[in-house]
């Protein structure tokens, strides 16, 4: 037995020697923007269902083909951070551009300045062109009006983020964990730029009674309240409008200084497919494709030709918090590492 273990370790131990090489030359790569084209790898932070018409609209207009993965953007910010030596993916697409911006210093992002870039405001987009902006969207709540009404009678709904701290919603509501969810760190974010750091851990622990589930999905606190399993759910604008136009007895309340994100898009560096990722890019930024966009997903367009979604609030008629992305991607593995420390 001892020496079938040692033959065992040595192979390992070979295998092992022989792929040091291997990921020393991945890490060391160059982008060769002439290789010719496989199919474009896309990380889809968006659901599966705007993610899959997207590029299949995509694949008939360039004759590119695709593949996509879709993960929660935490999720996909950590897959892409663990493939550095070797990236599977070309396209990281979707998710608050403040989880794009907190992977920029490890080098897993190649900077693309697009020539569509020159529609859009360069509040939109990164400075240096790591990320850029196709969408935005608010902080809201989704309240399920029959367990409202069933638990609270006529009693108005909340206004504020810190209504939600009252005793009586103990473990009557939803949000998502910011390990894995863009949706719920910029939910986390935008306490500490109401109050300030401190204060905004004092609301979060204030808070933390009346969570009923962290789920590993932003929209996941939304499915939930839909069907009543809790009273409200903490999410995106977005997320919540979809459920309400299929009938689920949702409504919709904007919390006073709520947060907001700029929907990021980035190309992965040293992904397999340099070139068609730019084509990707340029594509997604024109026009044409984000109103394609927001028209699944009812999103708002950072492209001031798209029409707005039908029932959308504009945000110049919400009193949104002065949410900085720049901190909240340069401090998000410190922020997010605290909360698992507090509540998990």
């Amino acid at each position: 037995m001892k020496g079938k273990g040692f033959f065992r370790c040595t192979a390992v131990l070979v295998m092992f020697a022989l792929c040091i090489p291997a990921l020393l030359f991945a890490a060391e790569r160059e982008v060769d923007l002439d290789a010719p084209p496989q199919a474009l790898v896309v990380y889809g932070a968006l659901h599966e269902y705007e993610i899959s018409r997207i590029l299949d609209r995509f694949e008939r207009d360039t004759g590119i083909r695709t593949e996509f993965i879709r993960l929660s953007a935490g999720a996909l910010a950590a897959r892409v951070m663990a493939e550095k030596a070797r990236p599977g993916g070309d396209i990281f697409l979707g998710g608050p551009s403040d989880t794009h911006e907190s992977i920029i210093p490890e080098g897993v992002l190649r900077p693309y300045k697009s020539p569509s870039l020159d529609d859009i405001d360069q509040f939109f987009y990164h400075p240096e062109h790591y990320w850029s902006g196709f969408y935005v969207g608010p902080l809201a709540l989704a309240i399920n009006r029959n367990r409202w009404k069933a638990s609270f009678g006529d009693d108005p709904y909340p206004k504020t983020w810190e209504d939600l701290l009252d005793p009586k919603f103990r473990g009557m509501i939803s949000m998502a964990s910011p390990a894995a969810s863009g949706t719920a760190y910029t939910i986390v974010a935008t306490q500490f730029f109401r109050l300030g750091e401190e204060a905004g851990w004092e609301f979060l622990e204030k808070l933390h009674p009346n969570i009923a589930h962290y789920t590993s999905s932003g929209a996941a606190p939304v499915q939930q309240a839909s069907t009543g399993e809790v009273l409200m759910g903490m999410a995106f604008a977005h997320d919540i409008m979809k459920p309400m136009a299929s009938g689920f007895p949702l409504d919709l309340v904007f919390p006073e200084n709520t947060g907001w994100e700029i929907g990021g898009l980035s190309i992965i560096n040293g992904g397999p497919n340099p070139k068609a990722a730019e084509m990707f890019v340029d594509w997604m930024l024109k026009r044409d494709a984000q109103q394609l966009h927001t028209d699944l997903s009812l999103r708002i367009s950072t492209h001031p030709d798209v029409a707005l979604p039908p029932g959308a609030t504009p945000l110049t008629a919400l009193k949104l918090v002065d949410y900085d992305g720049v901190w909240a991607g340069a401090n998000r593995t410190r922020i997010v590492e605290e909360f698992n420390n507090r509540f998990f």
